[in-house]
């Protein structure tokens, strides 16, 4: 089915760059038009926005969708304005008790998003980078209060778009970067690089005594990979200057960027998870499945639309020795691993790569509203 896309432009934050990808990829192969409107409402101003907005036009319907994507760590809605003008919004952290607290015609609007991560498309075209950020400047109000930085930004806006095909800018890693096949060789060796976070960081986590838990379970699994795989095992935690003070034994030894990190992990045969922020969902399961790695993982927590199974896309983990167990059981067992990586492949193929998350997200939004 054809669609027709307006995306209500804003600062395009890693947290909604998937969806842009998705829609990028969409277009390039002929399935949505876009456009790129102004963005009036508050939330278009955020320093890093969670939210997106688009309107879906279905070929042969005259009624656009209003649809929002919610990416917030958190269960509760990040946007009781996007939910009030939504017709269906899309929640990354999908809890459906919370969601029958709401009044019941809100709580019906939402509907749990599914995996996605952060990654840049390499089919944006220059005149679609131009229009997203000419739209975004406007929704913003930046040319009646800075005109010429506005001007700036839109004239930079292809360069950077450009820059990003060179892997010389500063945007997400393309869709492909990620990708490998689950007949790729992979060193037998465990990864798992990851942060913790400081009082500053997570201020309302610690305040709640949840943050030391979350810290001391990651930098613990750190511990128990390093002392059981020695050399088999890469990674440790992002360097600040709080992991350096509280976690000197687990800091990773070298900086590395985004591209660097999914670089590593692509070459390990077994890539280790641990919830975020809120029980969240990370990222790092995404993109391990991108990469046809097999996973060991905390359990998932939030619902999603197909849903990951244990022992079949990853063995869960609740504690460091668990971790260790699992993994081990991972590489004693060749063909189990094997099993895992073609079951990741073919569910990131089917669920995850951003063009497919868009497509079934239009169509689920077409058809709850005909």
């Amino acid at each position: 089915m054809r669609y027709e896309v307006t995306i209500y432009s804003q600062r395009r934050s890693s947290y909604v760059s998937a969806f842009y990808a998705g829609l990028f990829e969409l277009s390039a192969a002929g399935d949505v038009t876009l456009r790129f409107a102004r963005r009036q409402e508050h939330r278009a101003a955020a320093r890093d926005p969670v939210t997106l907005r688009i309107d879906v036009t279905a070929a042969g319907n005259s009624r656009p969708v209003k649809v929002c994507f919610d990416t917030a760590d958190w269960r509760t809605v990040a946007s009781m304005e996007d939910l009030l003008v939504a017709d269906v919004y899309f929640k990354r952290s999908y809890d459906a008790p919370y969601a029958a607290q709401l009044d019941p015609l809100l709580g019906a609007k939402i509907v749990p998003l599914g995996l996605h991560y952060a990654c840049s498309s390499r089919h944006e075209s220059l005149s679609q980078s131009v229009r997203a950020a000419f739209a975004w400047q406007t929704a913003s109000g930046a040319w009646s209060t800075a005109p010429l930085d506005a001007a700036k930004r839109v004239v930079a806006s292809p360069i950077k778009c450009a820059l990003g095909r060179l892997r010389a800018g500063n945007s997400p890693p393309f869709i492909d970067e990620f990708e490998a096949g689950p007949l790729l060789p992979a060193a037998a060796k465990v990864f798992y690089r990851t942060r913790v976070y400081g009082p500053k960081d997570a201020p309302d986590n610690f305040r709640l005594g949840r943050m030391d838990e979350v810290n001391e379970l990651r930098a613990n699994t750190v511990r128990a990979l390093k002392s059981h795989f020695g050399d088999r095992f890469v990674g440790g935690l992002r360097f600040s200057a709080y992991t350096q003070a509280t976690y000197p034994d687990c800091l990773y030894p070298a900086q590395s960027g985004l591209r660097g990190h999914v670089a590593l992990g692509r070459a390990c045969l077994i890539n280790v998870n641990t919830a975020g922020l809120h029980d969240s969902t990370s990222w790092k399961i995404p993109e391990y499945m991108a990469a046809s790695r097999c996973i060991v993982s905390e359990p998932t927590y939030y619902a999603i639309p197909a849903p990951v199974v244990e022992g079949r896309n990853y063995l869960p983990f609740t504690t460091p020795e668990g971790c260790v167990a699992a993994c081990e059981r991972l590489l004693a067992d060749p063909a189990a691993a094997l099993a895992m990586r073609r079951e990741n492949a073919e569910y990131y193929r089917a669920h995850v790569r951003p063009d497919r998350l868009m497509a079934r997200c239009l169509q689920v939004a077409v058809e709850r509203c005909p």
